[in-house]
């Protein structure tokens, strides 16, 4: 047994006894700080093997088995810089898996004995571009597109770019990008890259960017409530309730209007977004429908109660048709999707609407009982005037980038953007 991972450590303890229990997810949040912490512990290797093997990541647990053993040879001595083949397969299926801190810590075990190696340093630099370290991830794909110039390596670095807003050197990496392009998704990728340089250019004064800015740099979606708005506790709560809700449908009802994007119906994608859409359908005395398909002949607004429940039908709404543009109340500032929605109204980690039930909470008013709720606040409401300041500064804002969002600009931009939850929230280059 190593000395950096005695057997009765607390945290390898609770990580074994959650996973016993089945709580998979929490036993691998307790190992992934132990073995950060102690990365050469072989207990903390055969662990989270395990815990891959219940998530069915079969390629993962047995990359993950032979690295525990390659360690084994050798326990008191050997360390994850000893055996670069077998941490660099680990780290590779933790990418996979996406563990990205563990993948970086088990990469860069690997630079000591291959620090030129394209592929290496490719893997490593995208994984600590997933974790917001965009100045390192740079170095290392700097190295990698000197052993292999292929499209991806200089795109992650376009990317990077962007987000360190290094205007100069995006535009001589697209430039690049321009002849590495050949099929149809990276001709869409290359696009996609020079409008966030469009957007980013006419950013350019700010001295910095706000959680605005850079949701619409990067997907050119309408966020009503960033974070660095100060408003009342009355529009905006940690905890959503009727008013909150209401004054938000209220923002979003004014920004349609002063934007001319006001829709000709309103649909609901599931239960716990209808009192959303039926609330927002009665302020515009306009129909109100549940989502029946891709096909419908007039402009439809599409209300979801969190961005997420889009994940799996996601084809059906990646294309920017005229007859349908997307709504979410709550998006995540973590977790990449499939699509980013046009208008947001937070981003939030999670989402507690006042009608949304957890298991064993039957106090909860149903969907259908808070829509009354909500209109009759909303109605109280519809001349207060920080309400219309905020729609206001938000039609403002978006009004001269008209051309460059997403809602209603199909022709510009025929597919919604993948959202990969980039946004430099509290990034010292942002």
């Amino acid at each position: 047994m190593r000395a950096d991972a005695p057997k009765g450590n607390q945290a390898l303890a609770n990580a074994r006894a959650l996973l016993k229990e089945g709580h998979n997810d929490a036993s691998l949040a307790e190992l992934r700080g132990y073995w950060l912490d102690h990365p050469n512990s072989i207990e903390a290797i055969e662990l989270c093997a395990l815990v891959m093997d219940e998530f069915n990541r079969a390629e993962a647990a047995q990359a993950l088995t032979q690295l525990k053993e390659a360690l084994s040879e050798n326990s008191e001595k050997a360390t994850l810089e000893d055996h670069p083949r077998a941490a660099f397969a680990a780290g590779y299926f933790m990418i996979s898996t996406r563990e990205y801190q563990l993948a970086v810590m088990l990469l860069t075990s690997c630079l000591a004995s291959q620090p030129l190696d394209s592929t290496l340093n490719y893997e490593l630099g995208f994984a600590l571009m997933t974790i917001k370290k965009y100045e390192d991830a740079v170095e290392h794909f700097l190295i990698a597109r000197k052993g292999e110039d292929d499209f991806d390596t200089s795109c992650n670095l376009a990317v990077c770019y962007s987000l360190l807003r290094k205007v100069k050197e995006t535009k001589d990496t697209i430039g690049l990008l321009k002849k590495l392009a050949k099929t149809e998704d990276e001709k869409y990728e290359l696009r996609h890259r020079e409008i966030i340089l469009k957007r980013l250019e006419r950013l350019q004064r700010k001295k910095s960017l706000t959680e605005r800015d850079w949701l619409y740099a990067l997907y050119g979606t309408v966020e009503l409530l960033p974070q660095d708005v100060t408003t009342s506790a009355t529009i905006k709560d940690e905890k959503e309730s009727y008013r909150s809700v209401a004054s938000t449908l209220l923002i979003l009802k004014g920004v349609l209007e002063g934007l001319s994007l006001v829709p000709e119906a309103i649909e609901f994608y599931n239960p716990y977004s209808r009192p959303l859409a039926a609330a927002l359908a009665r302020l515009y005395d306009i129909p109100l429908e549940s989502y029946k398909g891709p096909d419908r002949p007039d402009h439809a607004l599409l209300v979801l109660d969190w961005a997420s429940d889009i994940i799996g039908p996601h084809a059906v709404f990646s294309g920017n048709m005229s007859n349908r543009s997307i709504f979410a109340y709550g998006l995540t500032p973590n977790d990449s999707l499939p699509l980013v929605p046009d208008i947001v109204a937070r981003f939030l980690d999670n989402i507690d609407l006042p009608w949304s039930k957890t298991d064993g909470d039957d106090g909860k008013p149903t969907p259908e009982d808070a829509i009354p709720q909500i209109l009759e606040r909303a109605w109280n409401m519809e001349s207060d005037p920080e309400i219309l300041k905020i729609v206001q500064e938000t039609v403002e804002y978006y009004m001269d980038k008209r051309e460059l969002i997403v809602i209603n600009n199909c022709a510009q931009f025929p597919q919604r953007a993948e959202y990969t939850a980039q946004v430099p929230s509290g990034n010292p280059s942002s």
